[in-house]
């Protein structure tokens, strides 16, 4: 019998012990306004900090065993890692090196055994190597390394870029003809860089380059998707993985204040193109590295994860923590113990080493954010752009779009805009409760940095007040998270210098009115579709210069020349009014720049829009929709008194889909189709320009539906 006792950890500690010295009255607290959510005596254990309470969720300590647990029993030698790492990669050729660790275990301290070491690496059914070679074991730890030459690779992208294809070593060693355990690892064959070259004095570039291609890096930040972490399914980590592919995600960020995931999350990472930015496990506290035990266990911590993880071709960085550096040039500059710089051993000396030993390929940064004279600047490194915007003084400054066309910096990778759940999701975690935004529940679900945030963009842009009903406040909020997310997006793909947009955050440890795009229960919100359309691999942004002029930035994030006509200019809301002209356009495989320019005219802005699509929908399998110049908010737009005349046409099901067509008569904003709000679809709340028509696919093959099921509406005030 076994008895295994097991505590939270936390009553071995006081919040003295948080402090430097017993006697100093500071107290280490989560950066900003989180209420009664929080434990400071989080940073003495090792476990997820989210746990005691964030911003976007309750204070929910587990106590208790969370992975499976088991006795091994091993021959007197084993295999005890192998590791694949790429080296370069040439025209036609890759040079790769794989690593093995065995151990011999003998009450003999002097012993040793002849073994054979048998290598065999396959690309599918394809054996593209298989060795033996004699290989000598000594007493304790033993190393391999063979040197392997690959002609053809087959190089691993990030989605969007290319493919992902995998290989496969299967290590096997002989002792006394006795095969020892087979240990199989998959790999991918890519390189990674971080560069950081100087653009001019005092700035420097912080671009992530894949196989020697600079890569604009899309996504959000992932935090774990349980307040109870032990409960999470393998099918939840592959639904949210697939579902952040489908939103034209090439990035996830591990956030420091999580866990170090479960390896089915690493697999669908590497399997579906996602890159990881890894953060080690350390967020928004000072950290008691002053103390050896603590130190120690760090080191351990981080030896162990940095080789646990190091063969999965997704992890493109890791990084010592979140936002601890900009705590010690920032927040805590004015405490009492402002020079104890608790972690820094850990983030500044012990981290870098050990990814430098572990994982040669891959580079690493200090913190998040981190860079330049200020760890949150604009020069270098990358930025938390959050008090410029959404939590700036300023409430108004808070829901203004193009704001973020004045971001600066090198690399967004934190910054948020709030929105509520869909109706189906408010409902279930209100429970019995009324579906009223007054009560108790509804505060409860409820972003603490929300501060009547949503309420100003939905007045902003559609004249609601506070007082709306449930359903209009969360259409229009939704609405206007959409927009704030798919603009700002959007804009950091437009500034040439900046090369990631990472928002907080992409999914969700409960229900509640939050950062998110997808919530708790899996349901897209109507902000999914409005981030997906922002990074569409194949996408033009339009912006208004000086002089009357437009400017078109072409995106190309795939690798194939594209080449064409686009329409581009006014058309009235009505469809009356139509001054458009053609130019051409050329685009090189993973690129990114002006596409061209046109004079804006004199037409009224607010009762039509200038546009920029191409003649050809379709470039290389992606669909590519209209873009639209934003001239004012919606509420100012005089729209036509007949609301917009949808039709439907061309229902089939298709591949296990429904696929149809949509069109309008006349201008339409945020077309939507009046479905179960669970349902996915390729596309749904975005706007048609008179005349236009879209094909829409419905993913959820298990809903019966047909063209009478379909009720196209759009927004009107």
């Amino acid at each position: 019998m076994v008895l295994v006792r097991v505590t939270s950890g936390l009553e071995h500690y006081t919040a003295a012990d948080v402090d430097q010295t017993e006697e100093s009255s500071f107290r280490i607290k989560l950066n900003g306004d989180l209420g009664t959510r929080g434990d400071e005596r989080r940073v003495m254990v090792r476990k997820p900090q989210y746990a005691y309470g964030w911003d976007w969720g309750p204070r929910v300590a587990t106590c208790g065993i969370t992975k499976s647990a088991w006795l091994e029993f091993t021959y007197e030698a084993s295999i005890t890692d192998v590791f694949v790492s790429t080296g370069s990669i040439a025209a036609g050729h890759a040079a790769a090196e794989l690593k093995l660790e065995a151990e011999l275990r003998n009450p003999n301290p002097f012993a040793q055994q002849e073994a054979v070491v048998r290598v065999v690496v396959a690309y599918g059914k394809e054996v593209i190597h298989d060795s033996l070679e004699e290989f000598n074991l000594n007493s304790g730890l033993n190393y391999y390394i063979l040197p392997l030459h690959l002609a053809d690779p087959k190089l691993w992208w990030p989605n969007g870029m290319g493919e992902q294809p995998l290989y496969t070593a299967m290590v096997s060693v002989l002792v006394e003809g006795r095969q020892l355990e087979e240990r199989t690892v998959k790999f991918g064959i890519r390189t990674v860089r971080w560069n950081t070259d100087r653009l001019r004095a005092n700035e420097r570039r912080f671009t992530l380059e894949v196989n020697g291609v600079p890569v604009f890096c899309k996504g959000g930040n992932w935090v774990p998707a349980d307040s109870i972490y032990a409960r999470v399914a393998e099918e939840k980590i592959e639904r949210l993985v697939s579902e952040a592919r489908e939103a034209n995600f090439n990035m996830l960020r591990i956030w420091g204040g999580g866990l170090y995931e479960q390896d089915a999350f690493y697999e669908q990472c590497d399997a579906q193109g996602i890159m990881i930015w890894h953060d080690f496990m350390f967020s928004c506290g000072k950290y008691r590295d002053d103390l050896e035990w603590f130190r120690g266990e760090a080191e351990r911590e981080l030896d162990y994860q940095t080789i646990h993880l190091r063969n999965h071709p997704s992890i493109v960085l890791w990084c010592g923590n979140n936002e601890n550096h900009w705590g010690f040039g920032e927040w805590w500059v004015n405490t009492r113990q402002s020079q104890f710089y608790g972690g820094a051993i850990v983030y500044n000396e012990i981290a870098p080493r050990i990814v430098k030993r572990n994982c040669p390929g891959v580079p690493y940064w200090n913190s998040s954010p981190y860079g330049g004279a200020h760890p949150n600047g604009n020069e270098m490194g990358d930025r938390h752009h959050w008090k410029d915007c959404m939590m700036n003084p300023d409430i108004n400054v808070r829901v203004i779009p193009e704001e973020y066309d004045k971001v600066t910096s090198k690399f967004v990778s934190e910054y948020g805009y709030v929105g509520p759940c869909r109706k189906s999701s408010t409902i279930r975690y209100i429970g019995d409760a009324p579906l009223e935004r007054t009560g108790r529940n509804w505060a409860l679900h409820t972003n603490t940095f929300e501060k009547d945030t949503v309420a100003a963009g939905i007045l902003k842009h559609y004249g609601q007040t506070a007082e709306a009903d449930i359903g209009s406040y969360l259409l229009y909020a939704g609405l206007c998270q959409s927009l704030m997310l798919g603009y700002s997006l959007e804009a950091m793909r437009y500034n040439e210098e900046c090369a990631g947009g990472l928002f907080w955050m992409y999914n969700d440890t409960w229900g509640e009115v939050g950062w998110t795009i997808v919530d708790y229960y899996l349901t897209r919100k109507i902000s999914y579709y409005g981030v997906k359309r922002a990074l569409a691999p194949v996408k033009w942004i339009v912006r208004e210069g000086d002089n009357g002029q437009a400017f078109i930035r072409g995106l190309n994030d795939t690798p194939a020349a594209l080449g064409g006509m686009l329409e581009v200019g006014y058309v009235s809301f009505d469809g009356s009014v139509k001054d458009t002209r053609l130019i051409a356009f050329e685009m090189a495989p993973f690129s990114r720049g002006t596409a061209g320019s046109f004079e804006l005219g004199a037409y009224d802005r607010q009762g039509g829009v200038y546009f920029v699509r191409p003649t050809d929908s379709d470039y290389g399998g992606h669909n590519v929709t209209p873009s639209i110049l934003r001239t004012c908010d919606f509420i100012e737009m005089k729209l036509p008194e007949e609301p917009a005349n949808l039709s439907i046409s061309e229902v089939r099901h298709e591949e296990g889909e429904l696929r149809f067509r949509v069109s309008a008569e006349t201008f339409a904003h945020a077309v939507h189709f009046q479905l179960d709000d669970r349902l996915r679809l390729s596309d749904e709340y975005f706007d048609l320009l008179p005349g236009e028509s879209r094909d829409i696919r419905v993913f959820d093959p298990e809903a019966v539906l047909d063209g009478t099921s379909l009720r196209p509406a759009s927004v009107r005030l």
